[in-house]
């Protein structure tokens, strides 16, 4: 792991709150490319404002991106997240385990 304590940063934003498990699911989504408070919601089949607060605390931390501002505001990965997948990575596979791991590997063949 590159830095110790953007490593606990990490770990604290993703793991040290209920809310943790969401962010991370919102992180992973925004991999795929930028999208709105809405699409997120849709694909995640979660609540518009849950989406948008848990945005906030991604934005406020630095791990996302806004490219617009308004209702159709899309998000990203951030510089810091982007430069920083391995730390992500490895907290994503300690939460989800081997289906993680099976799931990067089919991404990466397919």
């Amino acid at each position: 792991m590159k830095d110790r304590p953007l490593s606990n940063f990490f770990r604290w934003i993703l793991m040290g709150s209920r809310g943790g498990p969401t962010r991370i699911l919102i992180l992973m989504r925004l991999r795929d490319g930028p999208a709105n408070a809405n699409q997120l919601a849709t694909s995640l089949r979660l609540n518009y404002k849950t989406i948008q607060y848990h945005l906030e605390t991604l934005l406020e931390n630095k791990l996302v991106d806004r490219e617009e501002y308004g209702y159709g505001a899309k998000y990203r990965l951030s510089q810091l997240t982007l430069e920083n997948l391995d730390i992500l990575d490895s907290i994503i596979e300690e939460i989800f385990g081997q289906e993680f791991k099976a799931g990067k590997q089919w991404a990466r063949s397919g």
